[in-house]
């Protein structure tokens, strides 16, 4: 695994024909491969080809930790199952012998993803995160993460007998409207 802030991988796209009488086929992200640094610019290629099924290897993509996400990443450490998150976007026209999808966002923030979860042009994965890539995490998060305890923020006291913006205390207010015969509602 790299020592820095980032590794290379390729996603593993999945095609199975549906069951659905409306679709053809089923698209799913169903893998991740690691890519060697000296092959970050290989193209997609199709890996399997049956009746009903092909795989592609899709093109590599950086997935990049950085310090800002790191309550997203200890959340999803603690997770019961720690995931890999992917977002791919459809093509116009297909590569590598019928792919048609190439790869927006690798993250391992779950609130990163979310936020491409409300449009219909994205495939979105989520993918078990390999043993490997947990402990590259683990080691980035016990690097920079400080775990901070929430403190109580204590209020201010009121000194009702201060006047303020020209106008008289609540107390006071309260007192001549009780005086008054006037309900405390009722300012005028």
């Amino acid at each position: 695994m790299s020592e820095g802030n980032s590794i290379h991988l390729s996603l593993v796209y999945e095609r199975i024909a549906s069951s659905h009488p409306w679709l053809d086929w089923e698209w799913s992200v169903c893998g991740m491969m690691p890519v060697a640094d000296s092959d970050t610019n290989s193209p997609p290629r199709l890996l399997e080809r049956a009746e009903t099924m092909c795989r592609w290897l899709g093109e590599p993509s950086r997935l990049d930790l950085h310090r800002t996400d790191l309550d997203a990443y200890v959340y999803n450490l603690t997770s019961p199952q720690p995931s890999v998150y992917t977002v791919a976007h459809e093509l116009d026209d297909p590569v590598a012998d019928g792919l048609i999808w190439t790869t927006h966002l690798v993250t391992m923030s779950s609130y990163e993803a979310e936020e491409y979860m409300s449009g219909d042009d994205a495939l979105i994965g989520k993918l078990v995160m390999p043993d490997d890539v947990r402990e590259w995490l683990e080691a980035f998060v016990a690097l920079h993460y400080k775990d901070s305890t929430f403190k109580k923020r204590r209020r201010d006291k009121l000194n009702t007998e201060e006047y303020k913006f020209g106008q008289e205390s609540l107390v006071e207010l309260r007192r001549r409207m009780l005086a008054s015969g006037k309900p405390e509602g009722e300012l005028h």
